[in-house]
């Protein structure tokens, strides 16, 4: 059994790494890839908001739709993520989480994580290291978990 799991991310793309002990290398399980969060939100709609007539009968306006379709696809991106963390913990793979995410979608998975899972996390670096190697992020793990 793996005992920690290490999950980089950001809006658009994930890796769960795993480490036998703390001091251990890093050996890829899972790449996610969410290629939602790269498009622009025009191209992720199929059309813009209509137009409506204010209650008076003075003009038009846009009508304002509520959140953006970019959002809506980080924050599904998230919860699926979340579910594999969830699915690992179930299955006992790991006893000890790292969460290493770009500070706003760290957030996003925070809020995300069940009660149960969020107890395995042992320490969350706020940074993006998706395109960090595997070197650097066991670095940055070690120094935060030793610090």
């Amino acid at each position: 059994m793996n005992k920690i799991w290490i999950l980089t991310g950001e809006s658009s793309r994930a890796t769960i790494y795993t480490m036998a002990t703390r001091t251990a290398d890093l050996e890829e399980v899972q790449c996610f890839s969410n290629t939602a969060a790269r498009q622009h939100e025009q191209d992720l709609t199929s059309d813009l908001p209509g137009k409506g007539f204010d209650g008076k009968g003075r003009g038009q306006h846009g009508l304002i739709s509520k959140g953006s379709k970019k959002g809506s696809e980080t924050l599904n991106f998230a919860k699926t993520l979340c579910d594999t963390l969830e699915d690992g913990r179930l299955q006992g793979q790991y006893k000890e989480l790292v969460l290493c995410a770009s500070p706003h979608f760290l957030g996003v998975i925070r809020q995300n994580l069940t009660v149960s899972t969020s107890r395995c996390v042992v320490a969350e670096i706020d940074k993006n290291m998706v395109k960090a190697s595997t070197e650097e992020i066991r670095r940055q793990v070690h120094d935060k978990l030793f610090s």
